[in-house]
Order: structure tokens, then sequence, then C-alpha cells
């Protein structure tokens, strides 16, 4: 057992996409309350560049990711609800990797009609949740706007404030109208025609997935009371103040946030979208160059470890 390795991809210094190395290290095991997964694919998230490039802190060497989807190959103990050869997916730390271990809390078993591309995709829903319902309070006939509703969390947003029953506003490329339309969105706002402020009324609750100009223009389409959620830039608490609004930064997925998601995704009530597949675990440079630098796009780029 000594000579068994697996492949991994591995940051050691901070910087460009020559940073992922791929290496062969000693396989993990499940502690208490893990699960040890065969790794089939791993959604690739703008969080695991910006790891990478050291714009967020972690302690050296780390195994880039952040989700994954594949099949449970032991459990550690006190694991009672997933099985082993399992196929499962769901939140696991240092997933650009052929086996990790993971908190059994945080993997549900995969619903069969997704994929496992799709599956490992799922992160978005659980990011939008927490953005939506625990930190927007979104309600029922509220009006919401969703900035990217196209992208790898916005289009699973408009997704899950449609089922919430709300009135879903969404910006997007003029490429991808009709695809955000088809998700829910009653009012789809090309963003490149005119400027989007220009182009909609107020809202309860803008959820913001992209940031600098877009987060700064966003604070006057918030309706006084209401609230302005981003998961792209800590808003200004002083200018949301003066404009009588809430003003958070969300970037957690909650324990609860990947339960709700997961009872949406077993029910087929929301679906993750693929937007390119990379393939096997060396191309894990290109797929992250694809995700910092691809444009617009319908959802989640991923990687398959094969």
């Amino acid at each position: 057992m000594r000579d068994i390795h697996i492949q991994a991809i591995r940051v050691h210094q901070y910087g460009g996409p020559g940073e992922l190395k791929l290496e062969e290290i000693p396989p993990p095991v499940a502690g208490p309350g893990q699960v040890l997964i065969n790794i089939t694919a791993t959604g690739v998230n703008p969080v695991d560049w910006k790891m990478r490039e050291g714009m967020l802190a972690r302690p050296l060497p780390f195994i880039p990711g952040v989700e994954a989807s594949g099949v449970v190959i032991a459990l550690g103990e006190g694991v009672t609800h997933l099985k082993v050869g399992q196929a499962v997916y769901g939140s696991v730390d240092g997933s650009y990797t052929a086996c990790a271990a993971a908190d059994a809390s945080r993997i549900f078993p995969k619903p069969v009609h997704l994929s496992f591309e799709q599956a490992a995709a799922a992160g978005g829903a659980k990011i939008a949740w927490s953005a939506l319902f625990e930190e927007g309070r979104l309600t029922k006939g509220q009006r919401v706007l969703i900035h990217a509703g196209a992208g790898g969390v916005g289009h699973l947003a408009v997704q899950l404030a449609y089922h919430a029953g709300a009135y879903v506003i969404a910006t997007a490329g003029e490429e991808n109208i009709d695809f955000v339309a088809s998700l829910g969105a009653d009012e789809v706002i090309d963003y490149k025609a005119a400027p989007f402020e220009t182009q909609t009324g107020q809202a309860d609750l803008i959820l913001d997935t992209v940031g600098g100009d877009t987060l700064e223009r966003s604070y006057q389409l918030v309706k006084s009371g209401g609230t302005l959620v981003s998961i792209a830039g800590k808003p200004d608490e002083a200018k949301a103040a003066a404009a009588g609004i809430r003003a958070v930064w969300s970037g957690a997925k909650s324990v609860r946030a990947m339960q709700e998601v997961a009872r949406l995704l077993d029910r087929g009530l929301i679906t993750p979208a693929v937007r390119k597949v990379f393939a096997p675990l060396s191309a894990a440079a290109a797929a992250q160059e694809y995700s910092r630098l691809g444009g617009p796009g319908r959802g989640k780029v991923v990687l398959l470890i094969e």
C-alpha cells in the first residue's frame, strides 16, 4: 500500500497557470466524519485561479478545487448516510485530484438524472441559495435583479428565485437572452445594448455576481429598505446607508444551503448547466484560463479527472 500514489494538481508558489503542477502523491485516508471519494469531475471556479494567483491566501502547497462529483470508496468513522460505491457530489476541499477525503455532511447522493459533470457544477446553486435567501431574505412576490444570469452562479440563482415565486429580472448578453428566459426570468436585460439601470425599475433585492462597475451602478436600483448582495466584491456600507438600503457580501455555502439545493436537485427543479468540459487532469491550467478569460457563457466550466 505504501507504493500506491494518485495524481493531483498542486500549487507550490503563487503565480500564473504554470504553477499548476501535476504530481503523484500518497492517497488520503477518510478520517472520522469523512468519506473517501474517487473524483470523476471537479467544477472550475474563479476562486480556484484567484487562490493560485495569491489573491486569496492559502497555505502552500495546496490542491485547488472546492467542489466535485465521484464515487465513494471508503467511509470514515460515524458516517452512516452514505455507502461505498455510491455516486455522490458536494463540497470537496482540494478537488483537483483522483481521490479526496471530504466532510460527509457536505456530500450528497448524486441524482440519477444528472451527469457527473452536471453534479460537479452544482456548487453555484449553494452560493446562490445563501445569497438569495439567507443574506437577501428573498420572499415570494418580491422583485429580484440577478446580474450575469447565464453565469455559473447566475443561471442557478435565476432558477432558485423563479421557484421561490419572485419576479425575476436578469442581465445577460444578447446571445444568452433566450437561455436565461427559459430558466424562468420574467425580464432579461441585454446589458450591452444600454446601461442596465436604464432598462428596468427598482428591485427589492439585487444579486451581483460581477463586481466592479456593475456593483457601483446597482445601489440606485435597490428600493428603499431593500438589499444588495454581492458575491464578487465587498459593497460600500456607507454608500448603502446613504441610499437607505442593506448591502452585504456573501460567498459562503452553508450546510442548510447545501441541503436545500440537494432537495431541489433531487426533484429536478433546478439543473446545473455545463459550459465547457476539459480533460484530463493535466488540462487544469487550460480550464482555469478559460474560466478566467472565456468571457460571457452559459454555466460552469468542468474538469474531468479521467
